[in-house]
């Protein structure tokens, strides 16, 4: 068997317990700690803006250290800094202390999941990357699936957030093992091809493969580019605003969501239900963006998608039954599943895999500032309004321009390259 497919097994494993546990429990886990703790929402919700940038940071460091050291030792060093930040706040009782934690668990994240796995991906799979990919980072809208409502059932249980934070460690630890027991770098660390293709067997079915590739109609760069020609082309910028506003929406969906639902009067259990139903819809999202990214051009699935979140977000501001918080979570799972898959699939197809991991990270770190933002403003809009109505429908109306942009948005040439479809 294609040592890849393990590759694969290993980090959808990694990011349903980095990302679908640890980063989708902090939504249902926060409320709690506010009333709690006596804290206000704007300063709690600084705590998810630090992981926020924590999280965006990251993805830049993620690629200098996975440089120096390999994707998977990257991998590892990650779960173990997300189970000590996990550690920090279980202990917490001051927002300093809770920021401390949570800064450290952004960064754990960051190392842990985009990055170095979509880097592995791009290293292993190439007629398969968009799938490959999609099979992944579903594995993060999965474990909220699971993990959401499990935690919250658990605070409700016990009446202790703080156990919540020992199960995030836990997890993250458990991530780390399995990396170092399944993944390698590199294809050629096993004695296989990307694909598991030899490419000069490849080369003698050109001519039958050329007509597959031409009739994909998807997208691929052959050219070496670097991380600087990457910035200075109009497509990557039009990539970044659109992932930008699909990061506000999903700061937002985290950070305040639930507690907007409790204040509707949504009993604690739907409301925390909502983050997993989300999780499991953007798994569809993502499943659905990885199955066709490899035939049709991506950039409709980002368009697609952001479409589909802000109709999401506009819903969840007259969200008042349990009814209204299944078409808001299906809408919006299934859109902001879309383009998380979207984003690194463009990426890799516009900009290709030799400065990859370095362009993906600045792409992280610049997005970082949108959803930072956000969850702050937002919870300080609330402290002074006592309503999300402005947040929820001016993101909403925001959210229309990029929509626009990337529909219109064309493929960037190098110089030096010629043209290549994707088989598919």
């Amino acid at each position: 068997m294609f040592y890849g497919w393990r590759v694969l097994g290993a980090l959808c494993a990694v990011y349903f317990l980095s990302v679908g546990v640890v980063f989708y429990s902090f939504a249902v886990v926060l409320p709690t700690m506010i009333l709690d703790l006596g804290w206000t929402r704007g300063g709690a919700s600084v705590g998810h803006a630090i992981l926020a940038l924590t999280f965006g940071v990251g993805a830049l460091v993620a690629a200098m250290v996975l440089a120096r050291v390999g994707a998977r030792n990257t991998l590892a060093i990650g779960g173990l800094l997300s189970a000590l930040g996990s550690i920090v706040i279980y202990f917490t009782d001051t927002l300093n202390q809770f920021y401390l934690g949570i800064a450290i668990v952004g960064l754990g994240i960051s190392l842990q999941s985009m990055v170095p796995g979509t880097q592995l991906l791009t290293d292993w799979f190439s007629k398969r990357r968009a799938i490959s990919m999609g099979l992944f980072l579903s594995m993060g809208g999965f474990g909220a699936f699971i993990a959401a409502p499990a935690i919250a059932y658990l605070i409700e249980s016990t009446g202790d957030w703080r156990i919540a934070w020992l199960v995030t460690a836990a997890c993250a630890g458990i991530g780390s093992v399995i990396v170092l027991l399944f993944v390698r770098d590199h294809p050629s660390d096993v004695g296989t091809f990307a694909d598991g293709i030899d490419p000069s067997i490849a080369v003698e079915e050109t001519g039958d493969a050329e007509k597959v590739k031409i009739s994909s109609g998807v997208y691929q760069s052959t050219a070496q580019w670097t991380t600087g020609e990457a910035y200075r082309t109009v497509a990557l910028w039009t990539i970044v605003l659109a992932a930008g506003l699909a990061g506000i929406g999903l700061a937002l969906n985290a950070s305040q969501s639930v507690i907007h639902l409790l204040d509707q009067g949504l009993n604690p259990v739907v409301a925390g239900s909502a983050v997993g139903i989300v999780g499991l819809f953007s798994t569809g999202g993502r499943l659905f963006a990885g199955a066709t990214g490899d035939r049709f051009d991506p950039r409709f699935l980002l368009a697609g998608g952001l479409a589909i979140e802000l109709l999401g977000i506009a819903i969840l501001n007259y969200t008042d039954s349990a009814r209204m918080v299944y078409v808001y979570s299906i809408l919006f799972g299934i859109g902001n599943g879309a383009t998380v898959v979207a984003l690194p699939a463009l990426v890799a197809n516009y900009f290709g895999a030799y400065s990859y991991a370095r362009t993906i990270g600045i792409v992280h770190l610049i997005l970082t500032p949108f959803a930072a933002t956000a969850s702050v403003l937002a919870g300080y809009v609330f402290d002074y309004s006592q309503s999300y109505t402005g947040v929820f429908l001016g993101y909403a109306v925001i959210s229309v321009i990029p929509v626009v942009l990337v529909l219109f948005m064309r493929p960037p040439r190098h110089p030096n390259e010629e043209p290549l479809l994707n088989a598919g």
